[in-house]
């Protein structure tokens, strides 16, 4: 694309959004690369799932709740979409921990590939696979696990029953931190977030809550 083009693309973007690249999903919604406000963010379904709204939640949290690790200390990223998280841990907070990211749709990870350069953050394993499986299946241990699943706006159930909980504490390392995002909407959502609080105050007593 020249200059020209590129210029007119990202000054049309404040008027409309517009579009970039498409994928077709087997796992949930397809995905769109769209540059909107001079930002360029993947988006699927209703939601953002990378470098737009989310991004900027989750600098919000991690400005409130920064992450006090070890620099040999693993992270655990499920649900990793197009990167967000990964780069928010490695290029803006500057830690070189090792991460693993566990995304389901690999069509998400191309995006962030294409788009996004995700795979050229240092010290970074991809998998390919359904997070709940992963989990169970796991043996290694990480410092940070960030829980960020969703199929459009919906975090799956199975996600956010005590079983899977259960077995994400088990894979933390001693005085691990287990993340969750919670997208909460209206009285079912409320009333979602309530149960997965009460979860959370079982399992882990130190549990809190952020809402950004």
């Amino acid at each position: 694309m020249t200059r020209v083009k590129e210029t007119f693309r990202y000054l049309s973007s404040f008027a409309t959004e517009q579009l970039v690249g498409s994928y077709a999903s087997k796992v949930g919604p397809d995905i769109e690369v769209s540059l909107i406000n001079g930002r360029y963010q993947i988006n699927a379904g209703s939601v953002n799932y990378s470098y737009g709204p989310l991004h900027d939640a989750f600098q919000r949290y991690f400005n409130l709740d920064p992450p006090v690790l070890e620099p040999s200390e693993p992270i655990l990223i499920l649900g990793f979409g197009g990167g967000s998280v990964a780069t928010i841990l490695r290029t803006e907070r500057g830690l070189t921990n090792p991460i693993t990211g566990v995304e389901l749709d690999e069509m998400m990870i191309r995006a962030g590939v294409e788009h996004f350069g995700i795979d050229k953050l240092t010290d970074l394993k991809l998998i390919n696979a359904d997070a709940n499986e992963f989990i169970l299946h796991c043996h290694n241990k990480f410092k940070l696990i960030v829980v960020d699943i969703y199929l459009d706006d919906v975090v799956p159930v199975e996600f956010q029953q005590k079983q899977f909980l259960e077995e994400a504490r088990r894979c933390l390392l001693p005085c691990g931190k287990l993340v969750f995002n919670k997208l909460v909407s209206g009285p079912e959502g409320q009333a979602e977030l309530r149960s997965i609080e009460r979860v959370y105050a079982e399992l882990f007593p130190e549990s809190h809550t952020f809402t950004i």
